[in-house]
This record gives C-alpha cells, sequence and structure tokens, in this order.
C-alpha cells in the first residue's frame, strides 16, 4: 500500500484555536492487485483521545446531527463532531471535520464517553447491527482518499462555532482571477 499524507496548519487569531488539515490518499503499491480494508469498529484515519478532565459528565460531545454523548452518537453519521469540557480550570474542546470529498462521507463515529472520538468510515457492521458490512476492496490504480481537519479551539461547540467552522471547510470561497 502507498501512502501520500498532506497535513496543514492553521494558526487561529488569538482565542480562535487552530486547524490541523490531514489529507491521507491510499493506492495499492505496484504489482498488488487490491487491497481489502475489512469492517472493524476499532479503526479509523482521524482520531482524538481527550483529557481524563474532559471526558463526560464534565465533559460532553455533539456531532452535526444534534447527537449528545454516546448514547446518540455511537455508530452514527455526521459530518463532525466536537468534544469539550474542562482543562486547567479553562473550557476547551476539539473538533473533526469530515470533508464531503471523503470516503463514505458523511462518516461514521466511534466515540466514547471516557475521551475517545474517531471517524470511522469502516465498522458498519457493528454501527448498524449488521444490516452493512464495512469492508472495501481497493483496486490496483485507484485511489481511496480521506481528508479530515482538526479544529482546536476554546469553549464549547457553540462558543467556537464548530457548525460555521465546518461550513467553511466543506465549503470554501471560490477564488476567481482576473
Amino acid at each position: 500500500l502507498e501512502e501520500q499524507r498532506l497535513w496543514r496548519y492553521y494558526d487561529l487569531p488569538a482565542a480562535a484555536g487552530c486547524l490541523w488539515d490531514v489529507e491521507v490518499d491510499l493506492t495499492p503499491a505496484a504489482g498488488v492487485p487490491e487491497v481489502v480494508f475489512g469492517d472493524t469498529k476499532e479503526g479509523g484515519l482521524a482520531a482524538v483521545r481527550v483529557a481524563t478532565s474532559m471526558d463526560v459528565p464534565q465533559g460532553v460531545f455533539h456531532n452535526s446531527a444534534g447527537g449528545i454523548n454516546e448514547g446518540e452518537c455511537w455508530g452514527k453519521r455526521a459530518h463532525w463532531c466536537d468534544y469539550s469540557g474542562p482543562v486547567g480550570g479553562e473550557t476547551v474542546g476539539v473538533a473533526i471535520f469530515d470533508h464531503p470529498s471523503s470516503f463514505r462521507h458523511p462518516t461514521w463515529w466511534h466515540v466514547r464517553n471516557y475521551g475517545l472520538m474517531t471517524a470511522n468510515c469502516f465498522g458498519l457492521s457493528d454501527f448498524t447491527n449488521g444490516r452493512e458490512n464495512g469492508d472495501h476492496t481497493l483496486p490496483a490504480g485507484e485511489t481511496l482518499r480521506f481528508r479530515y481537519r482538526l479544529y482546536v479551539h476554546d469553549g464549547d461547540h457553540l462558543d467556537a462555532e464548530v457548525a460555521t467552522r465546518y461550513q467553511d471547510y466543506a465549503n470554501p470561497p471560490a477564488i476567481r482571477v482576473g
């Protein structure tokens, strides 16, 4: 398997946080006829483990579909998920955005109240109670693309305008020259 990774970091104005863009392209190596990605809820290419002080119930996570915490977010599809809570006397958070061009967008989420948040497009058998299978076969010559943005911010998801920041990522302004 050949992997190309691109990382971009953006430092935002004070109190606005920072952004990391992560782009991963996967292609079978020369001479390899295909690569099979297996169905597992334990996988994912974008994952965060937050400080213990942010675990539920002191902290909370939300998704773009209005879900709150593990009971409403685990195994659900959403454009983004945000985990926020107390660290050193301040409320801070981190969101993962799944780009519309990513494989199987909007992704499913493997999230836990103990501080784990993972974008996982392969764990479908667990997420759908066996109705779907998350296996994927990548044939030779084809590329699988994953695009995510991590947004580290002050405050909760509302203070940080996470939904607006996701739209900025998913639908950037068009640039015209001339």
